[in-house]
């Protein structure tokens, strides 16, 4: 079936991205015109957006990594929503559903990055309650 054979496909380029048309084809005991046809379907259907680099923020001297969640006015979710995404220390802005409205992934280098971007989100026209939770291991 094409949805379990893309589903197989999506599952090993989640693993390695770099994975060759050839090898994803061998791994998966599918011709490589298969998979390279397959893959091709997959993106121009939007399904596969990008291939993208998966980054150890500590590596790289982001020893503070939080996340907030941010609860807003209802009547300025959209406006909150773009001006949380347009902070540079914001690596990842979702708009969720439950006590928070958003939860937005922050990478910085000190506590007191992490403080100034707290204070910043607090200050937005909008915002309700900014609750960081601190992220202390990447399971997944």
């Amino acid at each position: 079936l094409p949805e379990e054979t893309d589903d197989r496909i999506i599952a090993l380029l989640q693993e390695n991205a770099e994975l060759t048309y050839r090898e994803l084809g061998a791994r998966l005991q599918l011709n490589e015109s298969t998979v390279r046809k397959r893959i091709l379907a997959l993106r121009k259907r939007g399904v596969i957006r990008r291939f993208i680099v998966d980054v150890d923020a500590v590596k790289l001297g982001y020893k503070s990594n939080v996340m907030l969640g941010v609860a807003a006015d209802p009547s300025k979710l959209m406006e909150v929503g773009s001006k949380l995404a347009a902070i540079p220390e914001a690596r990842f802005v979702f708009s969720t559903s439950g006590e928070n409205d958003f939860q937005v992934i922050v990478w910085a280098r000190s506590r007191e990055t992490i403080a100034r971007i707290v204070d910043q989100v607090s200050s937005i026209q909008g915002v309700v309650r900014v609750m960081p939770n601190f992220v202390l291991e990447r399971l997944k």
